[in-house]
């Protein structure tokens, strides 16, 4: 076998799975099609706990090189010139993840760091220039033949084959459907809709280069020009008119805006340039007052100044895959499903696909027992696929809500909707609380019936994110963190959270049983031993921690030690511990996508967990 997991499609889906498994020392193969980057940028949109899941396999400190954080989402009537009916903020931290809740990406810029971490690795590969025509799946594996960079017939063996090649990827049109009968369904919702989408690269006019321009009278400069004709953030428009969706993306340098608008009555006889610019010129064409007074004049942005870097139909809908896998073969990304261009959520799907299955492919390519065991096999590929689905209806329910205030026109039913959604976010505001768009899928899977979690044991919850302080074995110094990278330090697939005071670990007896209860579990040490274990204090007790300890230990990081650490308003040290219900839970079986399997609050209850927990690994 040439290694554990073959992955067709180097995107940001596949390159993600490849990272996530590099992380579990879990070998795969990137096959991509292409030579290079396409640079044509698709997906503008990275949001929420995709967002999350990328930071923490490395990819945080290149964020501000990939694109510009999203503080608002903007629905105006037929143009952003209007001033909006409705403004969803994104400023505070109401995913409890102290993190930007959506960044307005270059899919490009992102494609291009993915691939520079995973040329990093040792466990992962990324093969260009090569195209897969064929696939043979055998009982404990799948044989992908491929044409490699020399067009010369090639073949790989592997345990697994993961689909991330697209909507029209040959892995589900090629090899599922018609074996499996694997085919997209119309989901929680149904839209099929042509749009035209454009990528415009701005130049900015100066009195210089432009000096008949008239907002230089008006006291403008090249800088609030562009901001007048450019906004910043995201901007829907709704009928009359064409239903629009518009707005910066990418660096900031960069001054790139996509440009999308429904055109239901589209024929191949049209002309999408044409029809672009009719759309198009109203929105940068302003009356200007000149600083000095005088009658208004028309100002229209420099056509000159407008790179059109791409100007096509497409043909969207919202569709979901009626099965994820088959035997040895799943489906993660636009194989799997896709939406309308209002939701931005094809990316950020794409992305938590592989972090759910990741982790499972670790278990299943390190623990011997199952290579044997069909039904423990399927078994744990059903728990993501059921997750993944309802991943997939939030993101969808959160598509249809943007959905309804961009494409419909002014109704008295939709303006007592978005009253209400007012004075709830006012209510809640009061108190508080937070109302989030992002809520049911930053809450977890608990919805899910048949989840990689045990529910009787607290489990489906998703930890927040705190910055913690953390000290590591044998380390005299404490290193500022956020927590998802102190869970994820551990060696094993899962992490053992022993929620207790720095004093816990002083307690010979309860540690001695402790590590009694891990080895006598059943449970295949790669999955979970006493390495899994991280320490996590909860008091506001001054005391250092222990200087010396077998396991990572933090605490919550207080607000004085954040000082040039970026945090949101809104962030609250005590999400971690809400997340967890507050309550005395002292051990919390957690996953790599920060999922709690489940917890307890004393060695008894463990000993339940760990026996559930190997009976659905055994």
């Amino acid at each position: 076998m040439n290694t554990d997991v073959v992955i067709v499609g180097g995107g940001p889906s596949g390159l993600t799975l490849g990272l996530a498994l590099a992380r579990h020392q879990v070998k795969s193969i990137i096959l991509e099609k292409e030579h290079d980057i396409t640079q044509d940028p698709r997906g503008v949109v990275l949001t929420g706990d995709a967002l999350r899941s990328l930071w923490t396999l490395g990819l945080g400190k290149h964020v501000s090189w990939i694109g510009q954080e999203l503080h608002s989402l903007n629905f105006h009537t037929t143009t952003y010139q209007n001033e909006p009916f409705y403004i969803t903020r994104l400023d505070s931290d109401e995913l409890e993840h102290a993190l930007p809740s959506t960044i307005l990406q270059s899919q490009p810029r992102l494609e291009y760091f993915l691939r520079q971490l995973v040329a990093s690795s040792e466990y992962c590969t990324l093969q260009s220039s090569c195209e897969v025509i064929g696939r043979d799946e055998h009982v404990n594996g799948v044989t992908v033949h491929y044409l490699d960079s020399n067009k010369t017939p090639s073949q790989i063996h592997a345990a697994w084959l993961v689909g991330a090649d697209g909507k029209r990827g040959i892995v589900r049109k090629h090899f599922l459907e018609p074996s499996a009968g694997v085919r997209q369904e119309s989901g929680i919702f149904e839209y099929e809709g042509t749009w035209i989408a454009a990528n415009l690269k701005i130049t900015l006019p100066t009195p210089q280069s432009h000096p008949d321009l008239p907002l230089w009278a008006a006291g403008h400069n090249p800088e609030s020009v562009y901001d007048l004709f450019w906004p910043a953030n995201w901007h829907f428009c709704r009928p009359p008119g064409k239903p629009i969706a518009c707005g910066r993306f990418g660096p900031h340098s960069d001054r790139l805006w996509r440009h999308e608008f429904a055109v239901p009555e589209w024929n191949d006889s049209m002309d999408a340039s044409a029809i672009f610019w009719e759309n198009l010129n109203p929105l940068i064409t302003r009356k200007i007052r000149p600083l000095h007074g005088g009658c208004p004049v028309e100002a229209t942005f420099p056509r000159d100044c407008i790179e059109v870097l791409r100007c096509r139909p497409f043909r969207f809908s919202h569709r979901v895959v009626n099965k994820w896998f088959a035997e040895r073969t799943m489906l993660i990304g636009d194989a799997a499903h896709v939406f309308p261009p209002f939701g931005g959520q094809g990316v950020a799907c794409g992305v938590q696909d592989a972090v759910g299955l990741a982790w499972r492919l670790a278990i299943l390519t390190k623990v011997g027992s199952l290579a044997h065991s069909q039904a423990r096999q399927q078994g744990l590929l059903q728990s993501w696929a059921d997750e993944r689905r309802l991943g997939t209806d939030n993101s969808a329910r959160l598509t249809r809500q943007n959905g309804e205030l961009c494409n419909k026109e002014d109704s008295w039913s939709l303006s007592v909707q978005l009253a209400c959604v007012n004075i709830i976010q006012g209510f809640l505001g009061a108190l508080g609380m937070r109302f989030s768009a992002f809520g049911a899928d930053s809450q977890g899977y608990r919805g899910c019936d048949r989840g990689g979690f045990t529910t009787e044991h607290g489990g489906g919850i998703k930890l927040g994110q705190v910055y913690v302080q953390t000290r590591l074995p044998d380390s005299p110094t404490l290193k500022i963190e956020l927590s998802d990278q102190a869970l994820r330090r551990v060696p094993t697939v899962l992490t053992l959270l022993v929620v207790a005071t720095p004093k816990w670990s002083e307690s010979e007896q309860e540690v001695v049983t402790l590590l009694r209860v891990l080895r006598q579990s059943g449970i295949d040490p790669a999955v979970l031993s006493e390495r899994s274990l991280v320490q996590f204090d909860p008091s506001d007790s001054l005391d250092h921690l222990p200087g010396v300890s077998r396991w990572p230990v933090c605490r919550i990081a207080s607000a004085d030690l954040l000082i040039g650490y970026p945090v949101r308003p809104g962030y609250s040290s005590s999400q971690f511990m809400r997340r967890l219900g507050n309550s005395r839970a002292r051990y919390v079986i957690v996953r790599p996508d920060n999922i709690v399997i489940a917890m307890s609050r004393d060695l008894g209850g463990l000993k339940n967990c760990l026996d559930a927990l190997e009976r659905s690994l055994s």
